[in-house]
């Protein structure tokens, strides 16, 4: 699950708290342990061989109760004088915990006798729960604290940073927006104030560019028309000889292609709503049925079938001039790359597919197939680099691969 910079910043310094606390934690068991054996055990052993050294000439069994603590000599063997508790211990210190109680006791052995000095620690137990406890209190406190200071300190440090991905995130939903955050004069500010240069720069440079294809598709149409209108005239004063009205077709068919390329271009020009407008909106099936037809004259000659598939099927409305650009292209790059077998056009409910028998694409081109200037043939001029633009424009999602057994297949999903 991926976390925002909010939330990991928040796990970053909850686990550095919690780090921290146990660390002191730990530190102070440990203390308190270190404490409890080395001067509790220490001041007993100098007690005890204080009690050997005044009763080293008792020849005779001993039990001398103290102020908290108890001094024990019996024979080594006789074990059955000591209470039943304080039995078998090996020479050394001890702490005895016991359901009435908790006891230190020091054991020394010295020329066949036993000594025992036993205290109570009873006391020092409840303290040492009691510390323990609150220990455990104020860990949990402060687990809490900071707690709530991460999440308060991440939401303040990291704000103007949220706010400036908000703004972003309008600006790439808005063309033209800009920033109204005040940003403070820090990282966050230096990368506010140079994104807003570059989103100037993109949309000064976009504007450029939707205004000189706008210019240039619309001063087009004058001279295309005076070109249309000469051509007429031809067919209308000419000789009609086979090759001069060989010529005018020729003629007549690049100043078509040219018309779809300026109405292309003028599209283009908008963005991906206005162009949906502009354009004129003819189901999927007629669109490709009619295309079929321009194209079949051709095929025909190359020897090639042009078949149809998907033809009675319900078919979404896709723009005209937008999605027939895209099939003339790929019809057009089909027929020049297949010299046996032939084209079939497949149709879906919200896809096309252009499958053809031909010399198919190399596995080194696929990857820039769609790059300007690699071209599988002349389409509109720009090769497959213009059925992506197309396509990236109004969101289809367009995949290549290779046809099966050999060719290639080309698919337009809307």
């Amino acid at each position: 699950m991926r976390l925002i910079i909010n939330a990991r910043l928040q796990w970053v310094l909850n686990l550095l708290i919690v780090s921290l606390s146990l660390m002191a934690s730990a530190a102070i068991v440990l203390l308190v342990f270190w404490f409890e054996r080395t001067l509790f055990y220490n001041h007993l052993h100098s007690d005890l061989l204080d009690q050997v050294r005044a009763h080293a000439s008792l020849q005779q069994p001993l039990v001398l109760p103290m102020t908290d603590t108890t001094y024990y000599k019996v024979p080594s063997g006789q074990q059955a004088l000591l209470p039943p508790r304080f039995r078998d211990y090996p020479e050394g210190g001890h702490e005895v915990l016991l359901g009435d109680g908790a006891y230190n006791l020091f054991v020394h052995y010295q020329d066949g006798w036993e000594h025992v000095l036993v205290q109570d620690q009873s006391e020092f137990e409840r303290y040492e729960l009691l510390v323990f406890s609150g220990m455990t209190v104020g860990v949990l406190g402060v687990w809490a604290l900071g707690f709530w200071l991460s999440r308060r300190l991440s939401r303040q440090i990291l704000q103007p940073v949220s706010q400036l991905a908000k703004e972003v995130s309008r600006l790439r939903q808005q063309s033209g927006a800009r920033l109204h955050g005040v940003y403070p004069d820090d990282e966050v500010g230096l990368l506010a104030r140079a994104f807003e240069e570059y989103a100037d720069r993109v949309q000064e440079l976009l504007t450029r560019e939707q205004q000189f294809s706008a210019n240039a598709s619309h001063e087009l149409r004058t001279p295309m028309m005076v070109i249309r209108g000469a051509l007429d005239m031809l067919r209308e004063t000419g000789s009609g000889s086979v090759p001069e009205q060989r010529q005018l077709a020729r003629m007549e068919s690049a100043l078509d292609d040219m018309q779809r390329q300026v109405s292309l271009f003028l599209q283009l020009s908008r963005s991906p709503e206005d162009a949906v407008r502009h354009d004129n909106l003819i189901p999927l099936n007629r669109l490709a049925a009619s295309t079929r037809e321009q194209w079949a004259a051709l095929a025909e000659r190359r020897g090639l079938t042009l078949t149809l598939a998907g033809e009675a099927e319900p078919s979404r409305p896709v723009p005209a001039i937008l999605a027939g650009a895209v099939l003339n292209n790929l019809l057009r790059n089909a027929l020049d790359h297949t010299f046996k077998g032939g084209v079939e056009l497949r149709l879906g409910p919200d896809w096309m597919e252009v499958r053809d028998t031909g010399e198919g694409i190399a596995p080194e081109m696929l990857a820039r197939i769609h790059e300007r200037g690699v071209s599988g043939g002349d389409g509109f001029g720009l090769g497959m680099s213009i059925v992506k633009r197309v396509c990236d424009h109004q969101g289809w999602i367009l995949s290549l691969a290779s046809n099966s057994p050999a060719g290639t297949q080309v698919r337009v999903t809307f």
